[in-house]
């Protein structure tokens, strides 16, 4: 089995333990701690999600505007989270800052920890940066920004043609 084939089998089965791993409703992320995404686990993850479209949410914890829409982003989760993939994505330098930021906050957005080569590859230059993908994988959208709740909803009502 090449290098490559072993690596993205890794990936996907970390991915179906982390699905699996389950926790309590509202429990802290801090204390299941913080998947690290990268473009290849990215990609992964969308082939895996086929069918369901997916919306990335890039922030940091220490961006004004980015705390702003994480809260956005979480009420987004609790209403259409059923239908369309909604993942935060930090770019923070150290894993560290993550659990600092959420020791005292409940969630049940998925919180992973991204790197460098993620942020590349969908240009994020400003945060918060929100990326968006038809139910297919296709990247369809990516603007930096703070997008209001009724915003996010429409769009996810139309990617998932409610």
């Amino acid at each position: 089995m090449s290098k490559f084939r072993r690596l993205a089998a890794m990936i996907a089965l970390g991915f179906v333990l982390l699905a699996c791993s389950g926790g309590a409703e509202g429990e802290s992320p801090a204390a299941k701690g913080f998947p690290a995404m990268d473009s290849a686990g990215l990609d992964t993850y969308l082939a895996q999600s086929a069918g369901k479209p997916s919306i990335l949410f890039f922030w940091t914890t220490w961006c004004p505007s980015c705390k702003q829409q994480i809260a956005e982003m979480e009420r987004l989760h609790a209403s259409r989270g059923a239908d369309v993939n909604i993942l935060s994505i930090s770019l923070d330098e150290d894993e560290a800052a993550l659990h600092a930021f959420f020791k005292d906050k409940a969630t049940t957005l998925p919180v992973f920890h991204g790197d460098q080569s993620l942020a590349a590859r969908f240009k994020v230059e400003a945060i918060p940066t929100l990326a968006v993908f038809d139910a297919g994988g296709n990247q369809i959208f990516s603007r930096a920004g703070v997008f209001p709740l009724p915003m996010l909803e429409a769009l996810a009502d139309q990617l998932t043609s409610r």
